[in-house]
C-alpha cells in the first residue's frame, strides 16, 4: 500500500469516529488530527510531495552510483513493506563487513531489511 493509500485510509477511519461522546478537548483533537491527515494525504498527491521530503540521502561510498543506490533503497522499502516516511537507513557490521540496512519499529520489536554493502562492488 503506498503512502497516499496509508493516508486516505487513516482519514477514513478518523472520520467514522463517533465524537458525539466525546469531551471538548476530545473533540478538537479529533478534528485537529483530521485537518492534518488530510493535510498529508494532500501533500502524497502532489507532485511536491513527501516523498522527496523522507528520501535517503546517497552515502559517500555510493556518489558514482547513485541511481543504483536509489533503487537498492526502493527495494529495501518495497520488500519490507513500509511507507517511506517510516525507517532509517543504518549501518550494521557483520564478520568484519559494513552493510547499511533499513530498519523500522513495529510495536516494541526493531525490524530490519538489508540494503546494500557499504562499499558497492
Amino acid at each position: 500500500m503506498s503512502d497516499e493509500e496509508y493516508a486516505h485510509q487513516a482519514l477514513s477511519a478518523l472520520e467514522r469516529i463517533d465524537v458525539e461522546g466525546l469531551s471538548q478537548d476530545g473533540h478538537d483533537a479529533h478534528e485537529d488530527a483530521i485537518a492534518t491527515v488530510d493535510e498529508l494525504a494532500g501533500l502524497l498527491e502532489s507532485d511536491d510531495g513527501v516523498e522527496d521530503q523522507n528520501s535517503v540521502d546517497t552515502p559517500e561510498e555510493w556518489a558514482n552510483d547513485e541511481d543504483d543506490w536509489d533503487e537498492k533503497v526502493a527495494d529495501a522499502y518495497e520488500q519490507a513493506e513500509i511507507p517511506r516516511s517510516k525507517g532509517t537507513v543504518t549501518v550494521k557490521s557483520i564478520d568484519d563487513r559494513e552493510y547499511y540496512y533499513l530498519q523500522w519499529r513495529e510495536g516494541n520489536k526493531v525490524r530490519s531489511q538489508y540494503v546494500a554493502p557499504v562499499r558497492p562492488a
